[in-house]
Parts: structure tokens; sequence; C-alpha cells
């Protein structure tokens, strides 16, 4: 089970589990029926397996690995190159909400990434790190803000909002000092789950190598989070940080030529943080992330290959239906506050590396500080299949 600030517990991890994404035959284990729908950005494997087929291919595959639990590090024999325990790499992913009651939420945990970092670099033997953020929407401005006089726009969020004014609503001429005949906008942008490199106001944050993530070795790695992080409250009011984040970890992203290349690797523990003020519901048509928590959950361990213990999710959500929550009790989207997220709660406590925290909290420093020793938990025990 997952913990929160208020309750902490340990954590224990069975060794069978950890090596229970292989079969007898050393392939990895991965969900496989079911398709997303069309334009989604989801992965495949979303609407997966029934419960029953999972819990036969887990007993299987624990069986499996059981059997292998004596060969030395290193040893290839029955196809699996089974590592010494521990982790050198991690892929820090952030799902940020971009909508319009954000703005403070961004600021704390802006103001909470420095000695975040610091920790982990203080106390985990991994040096080696992926650090990503991503909207909780597809980039496309339509609660955005345009202010056009005399074809001369000024609009946010920048630079996506002026396909929107160049191109279909005023046809300007110019969009935030910039000619429009100039201005050239990366599909990416417009994309469920690519990495954010550009800031609110249009300015392109300085990621070395042009990538969308940003590597340990970043030049001034806290101010160009600061900027990546800082994507503004102007994205669309359908949140969506599930598929936002399914998308960011599935293979059309991650693969040779995808937005985010190269940045969910085999050999790295997840951490996968969610940070929102309301639910992800899909209650009303169109609206919130596809599926379930469960279904959601199944996503995440098939992106690592069938190992949850390779995961560690933390989520900053609403926290008013929870004794001691921070969020009041009546959520105003106007106002400071959180709307509670049992969705969001359930899918952060399936995994047994999970923290929940409050949006509403003044300070997420405390939270990542309590995150950091989950994290090297995880990445203590995390054994890499080659």
């Amino acid at each position: 089970m997952a913990r929160s600030m208020s309750h902490p517990v340990h954590l224990w991890f069975a060794w069978t589990l950890v090596l229970a994404c292989t079969d007898n035959d050393g392939q990895r284990g991965d969900l496989t029926d079911g398709s997303p729908p069309h334009g989604s950005g989801l992965p495949p494997g979303l609407f997966g397996t029934s419960d029953t087929e999972g819990e036969s291919e887990a007993g299987s595959a624990a069986e499996s690995a059981a059997d292998k639990l004596d060969l030395p590090a290193g040893d290839s024999s029955g196809g699996v190159v089974v590592e010494p325990p521990g982790c050198d790499k991690v892929d820090f992913l952030f799902v940020i909400d971009n909508s319009n009651s954000m703005a403070d939420e961004q600021s704390s945990l802006i103001a909470s990434f420095p000695g975040f970092i610091a920790a982990i670099n203080e106390t985990l033997e991994a040096d080696d790190y992926h650090v990503m953020t991503i909207s909780t929407d597809d980039g496309n401005p339509g609660d955005g803000d345009q202010d056009c006089d005399f074809k001369e726009c000024i609009c946010a969020p920048a630079p996506t909002c002026c396909r929107d004014v160049c191109d279909t609503i005023f046809k300007g001429t110019t969009c935030n000092g910039e000619p429009c005949d100039l201005i050239s906008i990366d599909s990416c942008e417009f994309e469920y789950g690519s990495g954010r490199v550009y800031d609110q106001y249009g300015t392109r944050c300085p990621i070395a190598a042009d990538r969308r993530y940003m590597l340990a070795s970043q030049p001034d790695l806290v101010s160009t989070f600061a900027c990546a992080a800082g994507i503004g409250a102007f994205g669309s009011g359908d949140e969506r940080p599930i598929q936002s984040a399914l998308a960011a970890l599935g293979a059309v992203q991650n693969g040779t030529g995808g937005c985010n290349e190269g940045f969910l690797r085999d050999d790295a523990i997840l951490v996968l943080i969610l940070i929102t003020d309301e639910e992800d519901d899909n209650l009303e048509a169109n609206e919130g992330s596809p599926g379930e928590p469960a279904g959601w959950y199944e996503a995440v361990v098939a992106a690592k290959h069938g190992v949850p213990e390779a995961a560690v999710v933390l989520g900053l959500v609403g926290d008013s239906n929870l004794p001691g929550g921070l969020c009041p009790p009546v959520w105003n989207p106007y106002e400071d506050g959180g709307e509670a997220a049992p969705r969001l709660q359930s899918f952060v406590q399936m995994f047994s590396g999970g923290v929940l925290g409050s949006v509403c909290a003044a300070d997420y420093t405390p939270f990542f500080l309590e995150a950091v020793s989950v994290i090297d938990t995880a990445c203590d025990i995390f054994v890499p299949i080659g």
C-alpha cells in the first residue's frame, strides 16, 4: 500500500516479484490485448487482459523467477541476465496541471525542487537522471488568453497560442512580437505526454541538446527545471494527467523519432509525480483520462516490463475526503484549494512505492523529502534486466 504524509509505513518488497517480469523464455511480460481510443496518445494495453489472465501470467512468471533465484549475478542461463540489485539510473516524470487554478501550486513545486534534487544527490547512489515535465493537456490553447489590436496579438500559452491568433482566429500579422510568417511550432507541442520546453510566456527553456528532458549534467538544472515546470495556468480545463503520463511513457513518444526519444529507460527506476488540484474523472463524455485506476496501474507496470516495484508514484492531489486533509471541504476552482481526488488517490495507493500528499500544502518540501527515502528503498532493491 502507499503511504501518506500523516501515516508513514515501512515498505516491504518480495524478491520474486522484483524478478517476475520474465517468463521461462526470458521474455519480458507485457499487457497485450485491448486498444486505446484513436488519437488518445495512450499506449496499447491500457484496457488489457482480464484479472484472471493477469493472475495466471503473474503466477507463472513468479514460479519461473523463483527457479532462477540461485543464478549468479550476470549469469544469462535461461535467457535472463540478472544484475546485482541496485539502480544507478532514475527517470523523473513530473505531470503538472496547467489549468487556470494552478499558478500557486506550480510556484510551490518550483520552490521545492532545489531541496528535493539536493536530497536525491545526497541519498541515492544513482547519479544518472532524466527529468521531464509534461502538462495535463495536448497543448491546444482552448482556454488560453488572446489580446489582439490591429492584427498585433499577445497571447498565452505561448507559443502554441500563436497558431490560433495567426492562422485561424484573428489572422494576425504578429504574435507576441514575432512576425507570424516566421513562427514555426513543432508538432510535439500539440501531443499528450510530450516534454514541455517553453515557459508560459513562450521563452524556450535552455535544455541541453534540444532534448525534451534534462539530464543530471544539465547546466543549471534548478533554473532550467523552473522554466520547464513554469508552464503556466492557461491550459485546458479538461485535465487528463493520467492520459498524459501514459502517453509520455508509451513507445510512440519514447521510440525512435518520438518527441521524448530516450527518456524512459529499461534499466532505470521510474519516479512518476502527479501535481493537480482536480480529480481525473471521465464522468462526462470526452472528458478526463480514459479507463479506470486499475487499468492505469497496469499500464504503468507494463511500461516497466511487469515489475511494479520499478515505479515509484508520488501524488500531490486534493485530499478533502481524507482524515486530516488540508484542502477545504468545498472546492472552488477560482480560489485556493483542491477537488477531492479518490480515483487518483486509489491509483497512487496501488503502488507499494506510492506516497500521497496534499496539493493544498503551503510547502511541498516535506513531502518530497519523505519521498526520497521511498525512492532510495526502491532503488536499493531494483534488479536491472538486460
